[in-house]
């Protein structure tokens, strides 16, 4: 019987011994991952969003849709490139016989802009809104979505292209 018991003991002793040394392993392993995502949490890098281009393509959207008879190119020509002032339209009544009489309007209604991916002088923007047309008192309203890609020159943002897509 005192044979069993010591035999007992010994095999509960050495299991003891062995959890022992398996917690002990076990918290080094804890401790380095712990380290470990602590070092990744300083790595993660927060994508920075551009609040001065959204400000200029909120400029240039209300500047472009909202005015009466025609846009107006002075409205929208320090928000966009050369390049992409030489892309919009200021004249919609060419081709209209009798456009003296034409009474046109345009407003922006519920817009909402997006942030898309950005660099340090580039910002891509995501813009929705509603596009209230009046034409000889007859509205309309086209649901508008519009993809902008900023860039800043000498300290301004200014649309470099868009894309847009009224239905």
């Amino acid at each position: 019987m005192k044979k069993k018991l010591i035999a007992g003991c010994l095999v509960v002793g050495a299991l003891v011994v062995y959890l022992l040394i398996q917690n002990s392993h076990l918290k080094n392993e804890n401790q380095v991952l712990i380290e470990g995502s602590h070092t990744e949490d300083q790595e993660i890098v927060v994508p920075s969003y551009h609040e001065g281009a959204k400000t200029s393509a909120q400029s240039f959207i209300k500047g472009f849709f909202d005015y009466e008879d025609q846009p107006v190119k002075e409205n929208v020509e320090s928000y966009v490139t050369q390049e992409v002032l030489s892309q919009l339209q200021f004249n919609n009544h060419e081709g209209i016989e009798g456009n003296k009489d034409l009474n046109v309007s345009s407003n922006v209604e519920d817009l909402s802009i997006y942030f898309g991916q950005s660099l340090d002088d580039r910002q891509e923007l995501l813009v929705l809104f509603t596009n209230r047309i009046s034409f000889n008192d007859v509205d309309s309203r086209a649901q508008t979505i519009m993809k902008l890609n900023m860039i800043e020159q000498e300290g301004n943002w200014k649309v470099h292209e868009f894309s847009f897509t009224q239905y």
